[in-house]
């Protein structure tokens, strides 16, 4: 396996992506460290993927600013097509007094 290149690759983007904070919610960037005022990426923790480096250093955000930015972002809204006859796509939690479970059948 090839280990990822921090410097630009033909097309002006690099082979990982790094978190860049101070310009607005913050985001992930694959663009060169330059663009957003940094000499280097030396110390930075970086990540094969946009969507790893988001759920990295911005798992916080509540708008999901960082996932919004990204090419193709993943969406939010759960889906509700079954996969099999009488189940969801998704799991969802049951919370009773004391105990709780989840759950893929659809709500009552």
């Amino acid at each position: 396996t090839q280990a990822p290149t921090v410097t630009a690759t033909e097309g002006g983007t690099m082979t990982v992506f790094y978190p860049v904070y101070g310009e607005g919610e913050g985001f992930c960037a694959n663009d060169p460290p330059t663009d957003h005022g940094l000499s280097s990426l030396n110390g930075i923790v970086t990540s094969a993927t946009n969507a790893e480096c988001c759920t990295k250093h911005f798992s916080w955000q509540k708008s999901g600013f960082c996932f919004s930015q990204m090419a193709n972002p993943p969406t939010q809204a759960p889906t509700v097509a079954a996969t099999e006859p009488g189940t969801l796509n998704e799991f969802y939690p049951i919370r009773n007094q004391g105990s709780g479970f989840c759950t893929n059948e659809p709500p009552s």
